[in-house]
């Protein structure tokens, strides 16, 4: 079910999944309205979030949230003090192209209460399972590449202390990128030997991640990941998409990620689309210089990858679309608009790993199904 709400100076775009099974899952999209000071947009950001926790979205907890952020340097702090919920919280550099300061994605489920673990991630537990979510982690070592290297070796000290893996539990990451054009072929290369050392290889599988333009708060941070984690999940669940017609292997041309992933529970599956953009199945940009025929050619491998999910556009329940360029922010909301009009969503500035690609997005989706011969969510 999707919904639009008007609030007191600003908007949000809600949709929710439920099945037989006990948790109910829902994805916000909170925007601020243009034209006021930061503080004032946080605070109708959060008032208007705990207006929906009252209406909508009561007996709902955030799971993860993500602040988009127009200067984060000078604004990740308020956002620190006037949000002191118990969750996993991402703050991130990357400006909401609709004029505001500030953008906000809260991912929730019923039935649940989020806990801090002594590893730092963040444990949700329901059934059979752990889900443990990591946000904002950073450092400021010498360079891009040493940095996303200790990054994931401190992550994967975080899961062993759960009794996980990268490898076996490791789900979904996010890798936001400062000055990507200069810093991703460190994030790159940090990230191929990592994996290697983890028996993460073209012949095994890699995890479904974006590798985005973004900045952090610390200026000397040139890498700040997220991560998604499953505690307890069987190797049986999780499938890897690929969409051979419309897509090549990220592997092809030296990066370690995979299109997409999907897990099965007994009454849903969850699909996660990697970051995707405007590229063929032999690695190469599809419609140089052109963000309208790059956008549909996006739509098109993003559909292809549903697809061989058994799901579709339908069953998206969250889009997050990365610009290069601000200019072509009018174009690009109109074709989402017309396409999409009631999924929820933001588009922000944030560069594409490879300067050729004007556009990419990923996005999220819940399909319903009856699996008996799978564990329940």
């Amino acid at each position: 079910m999707n919904k639009s709400i008007q609030l007191t100076n600003a908007s949000a775009e809600i949709c929710s999944f439920e099945s037989t099974g006990e948790v109910k899952e829902l994805h916000v999209m909170i925007h601020a309205q243009a034209g006021h000071t930061f503080q004032q947009q946080l605070e109708a950001v959060l008032d208007g979030y705990e207006q929906l926790k009252a209406n909508e979205l009561k007996g709902a907890t955030a799971v993860l949230k993500r602040y988009f952020l127009s200067d984060v340097a000078n604004q990740a702090d308020e956002v620190l003090l006037a949000d002191t919920s118990d969750c996993a919280k991402s703050i991130i550099g990357q400006a909401p192209l609709d004029g505001s300061k500030i953008g906000l994605w809260v991912y929730m489920m019923t039935h649940v209460n989020p806990s801090l673990r002594k590893s730092g991630l963040y444990e949700v537990q329901h059934g059979e399972f752990r889900h443990l979510w990591n946000a904002s982690a950073h450092n400021t070592a010498q360079n891009s590449e040493y940095q996303t290297r200790l990054l994931f070796n401190e992550y994967i000290m975080q899961l062993a202390q759960e009794d996980c893996t990268l490898a076996n539990n490791c789900i979904r990451t996010w890798l936001f990128v400062n000055d990507v054009d200069v810093n991703y072929a460190g994030v790159v290369t940090a990230r191929n030997k990592v994996f290697f050392t983890q028996g993460l290889t073209d012949n095994t599988h890699y995890i479904a991640s974006t590798g985005i333009g973004g900045r952090p708060q610390d200026v000397q941070a040139m890498v700040q990941m997220d991560n998604y984690a499953i505690a307890g999940i069987h190797q049986e669940q999780i499938h890897y998409l690929y969409a051979p017609t419309h897509l090549n292997r990220t592997s092809d041309y030296g990066v370690s990620f995979e299109r997409g992933t999907y897990i099965d529970y007994a009454d849903r599956r969850h699909v996660i689309i990697s970051g995707t953009a405007s590229i063929n199945n032999k690695g190469l940009i599809e419609h140089p210089k052109n963000i309208t025929l790059q956008a549909h050619r996006m739509w098109d491998n993003v559909e292809a990858l549903l697809k061989e999910a058994d799901s579709s556009y339908d069953d998206v329940t969250v889009m997050i679309v990365y610009l290069r360029d601000i200019a072509d922010y009018q174009e690009v909301n109109q074709l989402y608009k017309e396409r999409f009009p009631d999924k929820p969503r933001i588009i922000v500035q944030a560069p594409v790993c490879r300067s050729g690609w004007l556009i990419e997005m990923e996005c999220m989706a819940i399909k319903q199904q009856q699996r008996n011969d799978m564990p329940a969510f």
